[in-house]
């Protein structure tokens, strides 16, 4: 089929990619980059004025979230009857990464932290859509596609909420188990203005069903009598995982991830958002998952299991050893045989370096295909303007050459007249030109710091501090041999030690000779509790009337000499115990870094896809703001040309 569009462009569909209750979409024949999406009955004048308005507010920002209309499509009878729109390719539906089975097809190798990836993302997305001004409405995982890089964007956005210039075009669809419980108790959505507010109820249900795996948090056990459906309990607020309710209604289902788990102000914002009307806003989920993220480690089992670093175990793990129940489908890896086992194996697979960021290497000004055309006002207004100036010019000679005084009279009040609407006409035209002028300033202004912002992410420092604590963990890790050698050689100094203080007891002041101490000094120490060689070390610490730093160290030498006799022993129980705890320490310290590298690399790995994400994003940006500028530039060569002596 062809279809046309404005300026003659025409659109010539391909095979049909998706079909739905409202409309088709197809491939476009020539253009690999957008589909259309054409309606199977035909628009009402209503549908037509809102996707006019939606192609006229389009920006980067808007774009880089969703698959926003952007040209509008006729067909043979001049007819509007759909629109083109980027096309998404390598995008899965959201709900795909709810199931186990489906995270395996589309995503082998993401575990839990990508879920959380994901769900940030998406409180991103929310956050741009909301700062352009509008209102999703229409919240599901249905609308919602998501790429290997954990990026959102959403589709059917003709059924979002849009503000018009005498109006609201409104959402009039929506799915109820994604709907705030004060639109339910309306029971209708027509004509019902949606808020960021009753959008940050959906945006808490997506997030909520992403951490938990697909759960729903109002679809728990019930402990009623009553039929509580998952519309009941959003209207009765019955929150199945709460854990400040009274008198619940719902508990969570058995063998679900418990939401303790969570940091606490993901639990507070579920708590917000699902037992109040003061829901948390999308930029309070990107902080709180953008904590939680931070805090996520990964198993030593699988690298599928990322889990919240506070819990004992890997919560993953315990279901399926325990339950028989596998979330994360995959095989495990890297099993230790000791303590000692695979150092090199383990750090190999967190080797991250300092990130060359690319920095922005293509003109900054652009050549346009055709000119941009100014507006058919101020076209007309140097028209007038002109055409004054000349009547200006031949009422001059006429007065100048005419003795009629009547007709000087007439001509010089209508010399008067055009001369004021020739000022009129200098003034707007200057007015426009200082538009025009000031329009490019901005522009250029704004690419510059879309220039800056793509060469010098604001986070890379933060990537390259992350990376250099990396490196320290893993140089630590590595010498884990070293420190089992030095803990072991400790432990045994202990034991030693132990002995050597048992034998120097045995050998008490009184009944032992020590150079230059009569008994008058001797029973100075006895008084301060010094009875045998082993006590003479508390002189490192106390202070005895009569023993100076001299006799103290007559004393302490007479303990080294006492020392030299002790024969050590080796007591191999006791090295046995020693050398266990030993094992015990090494395995905790080893636990710990891999604990710590796994935390880190998941922090500077969240990090550097943020940077890069950021950098394609901004690639967009920059793209459009050097073709605005050039645009502005034109136009401004343009004006100047069109009112070279205005």
């Amino acid at each position: 089929m062809t279809f046309h569009g404005q300026h003659s462009e025409q659109y010539i569909t391909g095979r049909e990619l998706g079909r739905g209750g409202e409309g088709t979409v197809y491939d476009l024949q020539n253009d690999g980059s957008r589909v259309l999406k054409k309606y199977n009955e035909p628009l009402s004048p209503l549908q037509i004025q809102k996707l006019h308005k939606m192609v006229l507010m389009r920006t980067p920002a808007i774009d880089a979230y969703a698959a926003w209309p952007q040209a509008l499509v006729r067909d043979s009878s001049e007819t509007v009857c759909g629109f083109v729109m980027k096309k998404l390719t390598g995008f899965v539906p959201l709900h795909m990464i709810f199931s186990p089975l489906d995270r395996k097809k589309m995503f082998p190798d993401k575990g839990y932290n990508f879920l959380v990836h994901v769900a940030r993302n998406l409180a991103v997305a929310f956050h741009k859509l909301h700062e352009a001004g509008l209102v999703v409405g229409d919240v599901n995982e249905g609308n919602i596609l998501i790429n290997a890089s954990g990026m959102v964007n959403f589709i059917d956005c003709d059924s979002f909420q849009v503000r018009g210039d005498d109006g609201w075009f409104y959402c009039e669809v929506g799915v109820p188990r994604y709907t705030p419980p004060e639109l339910l108790e309306a029971q209708t959505f027509e004509h019902v203005v949606r808020t960021t507010n009753t959008d940050s109820f959906s945006l808490a249900i997506l997030i909520f069903q992403l951490l938990f795996l697909g759960r729903h948090p109002f679809a728990g056990r019930n402990k009623s009598a009553a039929d509580i459906d998952e519309e009941t309990a959003i209207k009765m607020h019955e929150f199945a995982y709460s854990l400040s309710a009274k008198r619940k209604k719902l508990l969570p289902p058995n063998d679900s991830f418990d939401i303790n788990n969570l940091t606490q102000p993901l639990i507070d914002q579920f708590h917000r958002s699902f037992e109040t009307e003061e829901r948390p806003l999308p930029a309070d989920w990107i902080k709180a998952l953008d904590g939680f993220l931070t805090e996520m480690i990964t198993c030593g089992e699988s690298r599928l299991h990322a889990y919240p670093a506070k819990m004992k175990e890997c919560p993953w793990c315990f279901f399926k050893r325990t339950r028989g129940i596998m979330y994360f489908l995959d095989d495990t890896y890297m099993k230790a045989n000791n303590i000692l086992a695979d150092i090199e194996q383990f750090v190999n697979g967190f080797k991250v370096e300092h990130l060359e960021v690319k920095k922005w290497d293509k003109p900054l000004s652009q050549q346009l295909t055709s000119p941009t055309s100014i507006e058919k006002e101020w076209r007309d207004n140097i028209l007038y303007h002109w055409l004054v100036g000349v009547g200006i010019l031949v009422l001059a000679t006429v007065l100048y050459s005419t003795s009629n005084w009547p007709f000087v009279f007439l001509y010089g009040c209508v010399f008067a007249l055009m001369w004021h609407f020739a000022g009129s006409y200098s003034r707007k035209i200057r007015k426009y030109r200082r538009t025009l002028l000031s329009n490019y300033s901005g522009l250029t202004a704004n690419r510059e710091k879309l220039v800056q912002n793509y060469n010098y992410p604001p986070d890379l420092s933060v990537y390259d501090a992350g990376v250099d604590h990396l490196h320290k963990l893993v140089k630590n890790f590595r010498e884990l041999p070293l420190e089992n050698e030095r803990l072991e050689k400790e432990a045994e100094e202990i034991i030693y030690n132990q002995h050597l203080d048992q034998y120097l007891r045995q050998v008490d002041i009184l009944s032992h000779h020590i150079p230059s101490f009569g008994d008058a000094r001797k029973n100075m120490l006895l008084n301060a509790g010094i009875r045998n060689a082993a006590d003479i070390g508390m002189l490192t610490s106390m202070r005895v009337n009569g023993i100076g730093p001299k006799n103290i160290q007559i004393l302490l030498n007479w303990r080294l000499q006492l020392s030299g006799t002790f024969v050590y022993i080796p007591d191999t129980a006791k090295l046995s115990i020693a050398m266990s705890r030993v094992s015990s320490k090494l395995l905790a310290h080893r636990t710990d870094l891999e604990h710590k590298i796994r935390q880190q690399y998941q922090s500077i790995s969240y990090i550097r896809q943020n940077i890069q994400n950021r950098a394609l994003v901004l690639e967009v940006q920059l793209n459009d703001a050097i073709l605005s500028c050039a645009m502005a530039k034109d136009q401004i060569n343009q004006f100047k040309k069109l009112s070279r002596f205005i």
